[in-house]
């Protein structure tokens, strides 16, 4: 399926209205197609309503339902449901498993997914047990230079940066873009992605200004091709204000940060785990302007929502309860931020090893192929 831009949601919709009783493939095009355009509500209302109809024709096991059913589990992980597109991942790879078998694409590809879940949900280990596999498999099958296969590396990538191999991580993402660039072009969804990679990756190096030369193209095609309220735009909006407060620019970081706030709001909800992280690195761009009772502010709530939402024990909830240790130490509120600081440290120090403890302050949105824009 080719992308959909915005465009063709109202002749999607003036087919739809008042009927989704049509025909599934139809729907469940449709509801790739409000995925595509960032409209996951409406995107997961069709998709669950095909998956349900094909559940109850064919059964569970049968492959046309396990298609909708992958693709409800990634609208899940766009919404922040990490629990709910766990469970639906692992039960489309165990069926895919046995009626397509490891190696086929299909089943491969729902594995990649199912580690960038992983991956968000704090298990980063667990992830890049599966992207490791992932590449390898591809690689055997596909080549070192299909499409395919430069996904699975670029994701690998990315891992590694949060693992801390940081020298690796960069010479695979330079390579993995190198050849997409070649093959695919400069401005595919795919170098997209990888690019974001990069940078993400460059800011772990502290190569911040090298990070937002490729933020800003990532975000210029961006706002292009999806346009400035898409949750891709926005989280590509957020690491670049991020990447203002490291290089020292806090009026632009604020700025772009109370933007993108403010979208996330109005667009995926006060709890969603990116608003979250925006609301995070905006008190952080606070807490360095001294306007500490506003970062308090926000961190409280982010504090808050991440560990109702993501567990006590994620990274990000982690890094959160560490900037508002760091924000109370401040106020001159030592006792308070010593409660925070030192559990936050110990739980980090036994989530990654001595080499890794670093990484836990750069972990910021990155994007993964969790969706193939491209087909």
């Amino acid at each position: 399926m080719a992308v959909a831009g915005p465009q063709i949601l109202p002749h999607i919709e003036f087919l739809l209205r008042g009927n989704l009783n049509i025909v599934p493939d139809f729907t469940h095009e449709y509801g790739k197609a409000y995925l595509f355009a960032g409209e996951l509500e409406k995107a997961k209302q069709l998709e669950m309503a095909v998956l349900e109809h094909r559940r109850n024709t064919v059964g569970d096991d049968h492959l046309a339902t396990l298609e909708p059913m992958h693709w409800v589990a990634w609208i899940y992980e766009k919404q922040g449901k990490f629990q709910e597109a766990e469970e639906l991942g692992i039960l489309v790879v165990n069926k895919q498993r046995e009626v397509l078998g490891e190696n086929h694409p299909d089943t491969l590809e729902s594995t990649g997914n199912l580690a960038v879940v992983l991956n968000l949900m704090g298990r980063i280990r667990d992830a890049e047990e599966l992207e490791s596999v992932v590449l390898e498999r591809r690689t055997d099958i596909l080549g070192e230079t299909h499409p395919e296969t430069l996904i699975a590396m670029s994701n690998l990538a990315a891992t590694d940066s949060k693992l801390g191999r940081l020298q690796e991580a960069e010479a695979l993402g330079l390579e993995v873009l190198e050849r997409q660039r070649k093959i695919l072009g400069h401005n595919h969804p795919d170098t997209l992605i990888s690019m974001a990679h990069l940078a993400f990756t460059y800011h772990c190096l502290a190569k911040f200004r090298e990070a937002e030369v490729l933020e800003i193209a990532v975000l210029q095609q961006q706002k292009s091709s999806l346009g400035e309220n898409h949750p891709e735009t926005m989280r590509t909006m957020n690491n670049l204000a991020f990447t203002y407060h490291k290089l020292e620019r806090l009026q632009e970081a604020e700025d772009l940060g109370s933007v993108v706030l403010d979208k996330g709001r109005r667009i995926l909800g006060d709890n969603h785990p990116h608003t979250l992280l925006t609301m995070r690195n905006l008190a952080m761009t606070y807490s360095k302007l001294r306007r500490l009772q506003e970062a308090e502010t926000l961190l409280v709530e982010a504090l808050k929502k991440q560990a109702d939402a993501l567990g006590n024990n994620h990274p990000s909830t982690l890094c959160t309860q560490s900037n508002l240790g760091t924000t109370l130490n401040k106020l001159d509120r030592w006792q308070e931020a010593e409660d925070l600081l030192v559990p936050a440290l110990k739980k980090q120090k036994d989530l990654f090893s001595a080499s890794d403890t670093h990484i836990v302050d750069t972990l910021r949105s990155r994007p993964s192929h969790s969706i193939n824009w491209g087909n």
